[in-house]
């Protein structure tokens, strides 16, 4: 029994691993925008080391599916630059109307890792018209320009979101 556990978790970590270093590459060459030789070497050369140095310190240790990755992740982006779109267009109307009126209220998180708090802080601080100011805990205190853009915060999609992303 012993043995099956162990041989699931490194086909687990293998399977990490090739959909850690496959997003890596795939980013890196969105991200370049340079196809010659060289810099495709040094391309490969950088994410082999991303790589590497992610497993030394333990990081693909299954906890990476490529479901979340490649599927969740992406369509979560793309909920997001929709607020931020729309956020934007608030945020320009409320001063451009000299129509605003801060607020700082405390907002509870319902995500449980590290990561998912600092997703959750930084998708409200991405947001125009709302920041993160400060976290305690899974407490988070958040300014906003406007009630509407602080009642969007408190209506808690975003932080469904983020916590059905399981990351």
């Amino acid at each position: 029994m012993r043995q099956k556990n162990i041989k699931k978790n490194q086909v687990i970590n293998s399977f990490s691993v090739i959909a850690y270093t496959g997003l890596m590459v795939l980013l890196w060459l969105i991200l370049s925008g340079h196809y010659t030789q060289l810099l495709l070497w040094f391309g490969a050369l950088s994410c082999g080391f991303v790589v590497f140095m992610a497993w030394n310190s333990d990081i693909l240790n299954g906890d990476i599916r490529p479901e979340q990755l490649f599927l969740k992740v992406p369509l979560y982006w793309l909920w997001l630059i929709k607020e931020i779109l729309k956020s934007n267009f608030a945020t320009g109307k409320a001063i451009w109307a000299n129509n605003y009126d801060p607020e700082i209220f405390k907002v509870e998180a319902s995500q449980k890792s590290e990561n998912g708090l600092a997703n959750y802080a930084n998708s409200i601080t991405l947001t125009p018209g709302t920041v993160t100011v400060f976290i305690e805990g899974n407490l988070f205190v958040v300014h906003a320009l406007t009630k509407e853009m602080g009642d969007d915060v408190r209506s808690g999609i975003m932080d469904n979101k983020i916590t059905k992303l399981e990351l």
